[in-house]
């Protein structure tokens, strides 16, 4: 957005000058952590409190000392527990070490810690750490839709907006729907955002031709995606509940179907329990396999067109009771400044 320019009231400061310039795109990204923490050093005094996201341990060790010195409050937002196979050279890779030491070391006792989940609670508490627990929140009454109403007949639309290279087990989705019948299939559609045709076969299992129901339109704009979101009956996700990253986070895209009034089918990794209902806003897959994602597909498309406007309701009322900030703007004032709150 440039530099000491203005959004929703927040002066921006970018720590990246250079993001159209190839090679010094590349240096800001490197130094982006000390960067930051020259930025705070120099401005600390103008400040009541520092949250940060994700630095290098050393950047956030610099700005923690900082802070302690001028007494002002210091707080750390952590969404992620990375897995050593997301980066490049695994458990050698310096970043995933960098990302260790921060969640085990650079963070302590003197830093106030916004959790994304239960998973990262227990472990920022289990090392003295005051913490408090905010799920994926997002401006729900920005999202809402005016209307939830949904159509009489035809078939079932499905969405995916994504990278299931990373975390996400679309293979898993595209292998229910091949388990399905053509009949089943007939009734489907699902619209893949952020997927090519290409990645979306390469997917697909035994060398099995992706389904006639399946769509796959690539990188779009996201309004095109908010748009695409509020015209489906459902969003999907799959995750994999062995791995580390799908028990400490918690997916964006199930606050912001919610939010939009579309049913999530999905299985429960992370706190999902907490936000999703069977029959009520979700069709909750029982298993992390195919065989049991087919038969909550089977279940979606059983529901009638009351039932499913029913869910859409429900869904815009959990995210508006459970997901949006405005649940948790005080509980965060009080969490950073005690009772004087902002």
């Amino acid at each position: 957005m440039g530099d000491e320019s203005v959004f929703d009231g927040f002066k921006c400061h970018t720590l990246n000058p250079y993001p159209d310039n190839k090679f010094l795109n590349w240096a800001m990204w490197r130094l982006m952590g000390q960067r930051a923490a020259s930025f705070v050093r120099a401005h600390v005094d103008e400040y009541d409190a520092i949250v940060f996201s994700f630095l290098p341990a050393r950047s956030v060790e610099a700005m923690k000392a900082a802070c302690r010195s001028r007494g002002t409050v210091f707080a750390g937002d952590f969404t992620e527990w990375f897995e050593p196979e997301q980066f490049p050279k695994g458990e050698r890779d310096g970043g995933y070490r960098d990302h260790i030491r921060l969640l085990k070391q650079a963070v302590d006792p003197a830093v106030k810690v916004i959790a994304i989940s239960s998973y990262l609670q227990r472990h920022f508490e289990a090392m003295g750490c005051n913490v408090l627990r905010v799920p994926a929140v997002l401006d729900i009454e920005e999202l809402a839709p005016r209307d939830i109403s949904v159509r009489p007949k035809g078939e079932v639309r499905l969405m995916y907006a994504g990278s299931p290279a990373k975390k996400d087990a679309l293979h898993i989705v595209l292998a229910a729907i091949s388990e399905l019948s053509a009949e089943e299939r007939g009734r489907l559609r699902l619209d893949l955002y952020g997927v090519t045709d290409g990645q979306a076969r390469g997917l697909m299992r035994d060398g099995e031709p992706l389904p006639e129901c399946v769509r796959a339109h690539g990188r779009v704009p996201r309004s095109e995606i908010i748009e695409a979101l509020h015209c489906s009956e459902f969003t999907i996700l799959m995750r994999d509940p062995s791995k580390t990253f799908a028990r400490a986070g918690m997916p964006t895209k199930v606050t912001e179907s919610l939010g939009s009034g579309v049913p999530v089918i999905s299985n429960l990794t992370s706190d999902l329990g907490e936000f999703l209902s069977d029959g009520t806003n979700a069709v909750v897959v029982d298993d992390y396999s195919a065989s049991a994602c087919a038969n909550a597909l089977r279940r979606a498309i059983a529901l009638s067109p009351a039932e499913r406007a029913r869910m859409r309701g429900e869904s815009v009322s959990t995210a508006r009771r459970l997901l949006d900030y405005r649940v948790y703007s005080n509980q965060l004032a009080c969490f950073l400044f005690g009772e004087k709150g902002f």
